[in-house]
């Protein structure tokens, strides 16, 4: 009979700590981190520091999914988070068309999206990031004011199609201005800095002189000047990238490139942070979040180098 209490007993305590334990998982608030790929830099950067922001909250529980440049992987990986039940999803969209079965799913399944960085064509969303064309309108009013007359000038281009490249390089055609500015070839590097280097060489064999690159990203930016000062040609050579890594502050702290656009990883991960703290305290979501593109040069670089 002693037995029986005893074995009645551990069942007993079994029984409630794994209640206790359902308890605590219930109490959770579940987010789908549904990133664009874990191989972007600065797509990392920005992944980071939403981990580092949900620190302050241990009620809040992520999974993260890495779609790798992938649109339909990344579809997919939205399905099992839905299928999972999570109680909101930030998305980081391969695609800004390619996206929205995902987002209207989310809809349907009464969960929360917060797109994050890129925008989604369809669907109900909060977006939180920064207007890409106006990245590009900030590279063309640099080079309006610093170029020399007749200038001549190449643009490298993110990954053809995508929603984001095609904003900042309409930001730049539009704010540019100057008719005296020719554009000798505009190709893909599609954001990546090996390409970027690859298609440089390629213009440094076709083009006996130019004046500026400018990149969509700070990734191409960071290869042309590789690339550049390879073959001896980077005097008289502006450079202009975006994303304001770590690597291009030092390029324009060096005098190496001109400028960069910061897109504010650690900010947009806060405020992506606060929109989720918004849902789980049952507060309506905003239709958008935004955080300002800025400009940095060697005038400015200190103050961004130090943070």
């Amino acid at each position: 009979m002693k037995l029986i209490a005893k074995l009645a007993l551990a069942c007993a305590v079994s029984t409630a700590a794994l209640s206790a334990g359902a308890a605590m998982a219930a109490d959770k608030f579940v987010v789908g981190y549904a990133n664009m790929a874990d191989t972007d830099v600065f797509v990392m950067a920005r992944k980071t520091a939403f981990i580092n922001a949900a620190k302050t909250d241990p009620n809040i529980d992520i999974k993260f999914t890495d779609a790798n440049n992938d649109a339909s992987k990344q579809l997919d990986q939205i399905d099992n988070l839905i299928a999972q039940k999570v109680n909101a999803i930030v998305v980081v969209p391969v695609d800004y068309q390619g996206i929205v079965p995902g987002v209207e799913k989310a809809n349907e399944a009464g969960i929360p999206v917060i797109a994050l960085g890129i925008q989604s064509a369809g669907g109900k969303y909060t977006f939180v990031g920064s207007k890409n064309v106006d990245a590009g309108r900030m590279q063309a009013e640099f080079m309006k004011a610093y170029l020399p007359k007749n200038a001549k000038i190449l643009y490298l281009q993110g990954t053809p199609g995508l929603y984001h490249s095609q904003e900042r390089l309409k930001g730049f055609q539009e704010a540019l201005g100057r008719s005296d500015v020719t554009t000798l070839a505009n190709l893909s590097g599609n954001y990546d800095r090996a390409e970027g280097m690859k298609v440089t060489e390629d213009w440094i064999q076709s083009f006996p002189q130019f004046d500026a690159i400018i990149a969509a990203n700070d990734q191409m930016a960071l290869g042309a000047l590789q690339a550049l000062q390879s073959a001896n040609r980077l005097k008289g050579v502006m450079i202009s990238g975006v994303d304001g890594v770590p690597d291009a502050l030092n390029a324009i702290k060096a005098g190496e490139m001109s400028q960069t656009i910061f897109q504010n990883a650690a900010g947009q991960a806060k405020a992506a942070f606060e929109v989720v703290e918004g849902l789980k305290k049952g507060e309506p979501a905003p239709t958008e979040k935004l955080v300002p593109f800025e400009s940095i040069t060697k005038d400015n670089v200190d103050q961004y180098m130090k943070k």
